[in-house]
């Protein structure tokens, strides 16, 4: 066997400091294979199974370092890496979420000077059942630079660039995660006999064959709904795609059969539904004319139509800017020099809503954006039915969202390489049927990646999720997973949650908003793996008490995280306050029955007062909903008070 090394010791690739640090790789049995870099060298025999490993002692950040590797046979390999610190960035799409969606948020990110020493391994999506891989089958390490940016993890991104600058060190990403992914997909087979629920999901698709038969029927049986459309295939769907790249092959006209329809207004954004399309499923037509000044013609110009259900294509001026596969994607093109004109102006849009729910998004910006200017293109548009289908679209049957598969395809060969803390963002997959077992799955989960890591101490910093309502049904679940989040951020050591209510926007999964989150994950980073003092503190409810017909919650400012190597300085809680200014909101009674009523809540310095019913409640919830986001509590910091149960018929007992 030829020496080799996997994906992620490839040029570029970013080692962790300050600890051992594996090297790792496969050549010929019976050989010894010799690694050297900064100064050590070490050596091991390569085993039966064509595998070697080695152990350097901790390494000084920087680099570009040389790493040889040489064997006895006089087979040689070169990397060139960087010593520094190094980051799993895991979960799911908000996680994934690149930094090309969000550039119109964060248009000066991609002005600024490259920076070769932030960097991130992306690994691409691809599943297993039959055991953990010991190597990639698609992933690459790329800088931050032009090409290498649109790629990034925008959380990854935004914490990435705050350890370069409070550290000065190469910073490493490894991007493991995807869009859509429960979090029984990160585990194994082991761990979940613990979940029988969610293990028997995936045993339908154990078989030989079996899986990829499931997932080809599926795709066969959308191309077939998009053919009765007039395309030649359903456009490609799941991870992210480069913008503007898709296989929908089918090309329409300008004029095709555009006279003889019958066109009708539309406002948009908005439902369809409630457009007098109730329950359409199809394909649209819709048109605006769009009148500019002298000053716009010929320009470059951005365009903004949010988001849609479900996949389109966009023209201006029968040029064609592009074109979207799922309602998640933000609909942003460039529209280039020439294509403008002084006056009218003709907006196209061709959309296939696969389900009876399409929509333009409601809250989205709809402009023609030309420098400082900006041409609101909402408001009445015209529309007509192209054609229209007598049934939903058929769903792909995702294989790679089944249990155990991610975790052996995915996250099984980065085992090896030491990382000094994890970014877990993920749990809106797992909102439905298994929310009550969330908060055990997830520290299960630590306990095994601790154990796969051999780092018994791995620190896990974790997003809560944040505010959301629209395609989301208020049945707890949402809540729920918060709920699980924050216990293990209290229950789990080294672990952190991190509270994002006010970060989320109620009209999309992925919300835009991603550099507040990545701060305050930069914020407990620096208090749970690095041991420092920071002035971030988190309100936490310390008491709850019934008296004189009220009850009575109490708040003190803790450290957002337990140091590893250090302790905050206590301080006496800081007074609460509302994010928006207004009385504090989002508390309800609940009773056994099932009936709840909104409370009245009063802040008096550290301390909420909120005045009881005639009958006594089972329960007092704050911030128990998908969306809450009506006078939410903070401290003097801004940082946000998270949802929480208080029983009343135990009154001592807090449940946070």
């Amino acid at each position: 066997m030829m020496l080799h090394l996997p994906k992620l010791l490839d040029n570029g690739c970013v080692l962790q400091s300050s600890m051992l640090v594996t090297i790792w790789g496969w050549g010929t049995s019976g050989e010894t294979v010799s690694v050297a870099l900064q100064g050590q060298t070490v050596a091991a025999a390569v085993s039966v199974d064509g595998s070697w490993s080695v152990e350097l002692q901790p390494l000084t950040a920087g680099g570009p370092y040389a790493l040889h590797i040489e064997t006895s046979a006089g087979e040689r390999l070169k990397r060139e890496v960087y010593v520094g610190e190094v980051y799993l960035c895991a979960g799911q799409s908000n996680m994934e979420l690149p930094m090309e969606w969000i550039r119109a948020e964060y248009p000066s990110e991609f002005t600024r000077t490259p920076d070769p020493l932030l960097r991130q391994y992306k690994v691409m999506p691809h599943y297993d059942f039959a055991g953990p891989r010991s190597d990639h089958e698609q992933a690459a390490w790329s800088s931050c630079d032009e090409q290498g940016l649109p790629g990034f993890s925008a959380i990854g991104y935004f914490f990435g660039r705050m350890l370069r600058e409070h550290f000065g060190v190469p910073v490493g990403l490894l991007n493991v995660s995807l869009g859509g992914s429960p979090i029984e997909l990160w585990m194994n087979a082991k761990s979940l006999e613990d979940f029988p629920e969610a293990l028997q999901t995936v045993q339908p698709y154990l078989a030989d064959g079996v899986a990829k038969a499931r997932s080809k029927s599926s795709i066969e049986a959308r191309d077939r709904w998009y053919r009765s459309l007039g395309y030649d295939q359903a456009p490609t769907t799941g991870s992210w795609l480069p913008l503007g790249q898709w296989n929908w092959h089918h090309e329409k006209s300008e004029t095709d059969d555009a006279e003889t329809r019958e066109w009708h207004s539309i406002t948009l954004p908005n439902f369809f539904a409630n457009q007098g399309l109730s329950r359409f499923r199809g394909e649209l037509e819709l048109r605006k004319t769009v009148y500019l000044p002298s000053s716009a013609a010929g320009k470059p110009a951005f365009l903004r139509l949010g988001t849609m259900a479900d996949a389109e294509h966009t023209w201006i001026n029968g040029h064609v800017l592009g074109g979207r596969t799922n309602q998640y994607e933000p609909r942003d093109y460039s529209i280039p020099v020439g294509v403008l004109k002084e006056g009218r102006n003709e907006l196209r849009i061709r959309l296939v809503c696969e389900h009876d729910v399409g929509r333009v998004t409601p809250g989205k910006t709809m402009a023609i954006i030309i420098g400082d200017d900006v041409f609101d293109v909402s408001g009445v548009w015209r529309y007509a039915v192209v054609v229209e289908a007598n049934q939903d679209c058929p769903w792909e049957d995702f294989v790679r969202w089944k249990p155990i598969g991610l975790y052996n395809a995915m996250l099984a060969p980065c085992m090896p390489y030491r990382v000094r803390a994890v970014l877990w963002y993920q749990g809106e997959s797992n909102t439905g049927d298994f929310a009550p077992l969330y908060q055990r799955m997830l520290t299960s989960m630590i306990e095994l990646w601790r154990r796969d890591w051999n780092q018994n101490r791995l620190p896990f910093l974790i997003v809560q999720l944040p505010n959301f309502s629209i395609d989301c049904i208020e049945d707890g679940g949402w809540p729920t997973v918060r709920e699980a989040q924050w216990r293990v951020g209290e229950t789990v050591p080294d672990t952190a949650t991190i509270v994002t209510l006010d970060a989320g926007d109620w009209n999309d999964l992925h919300p835009a908003h991603k550099k507040p989150i990545a701060q305050r994950l930069f914020q407990a980073a620096r208090q749970l793996v690095y041991g420092e003092s920071s002035m971030a503190r988190q309100p936490v409810m310390t008491r709850a008490q019934v008296k004189d017909g009220a009850v009575i919650l109490t708040f003190d400012d803790e450290p957002i995280a337990d140091c590893l190597h250090a302790a905050a300085a206590r301080k006496s809680p800081s007074r609460l306050y509302t994010v928006d200014g207004r009385e504090p909101g989002e508390f309800t009674f609940f009773w056994s029955g099932g009936s709840q009523a909104p409370a009245k809540a009063v802040i008096a310095g550290s301390q909420v007062t909120i005045q009881l019913p005639v009958r006594m409640p089972t329960e007092l919830r704050y911030a128990w909903r998908n969306n809450p986001d009506i006078g939410l509590l903070c401290n003097e910091s801004g940082t946000l008070v998270t949802p929480l149960r208080v029983h009343l018929r135990t009154t001592s007992r807090i449940t946070r």
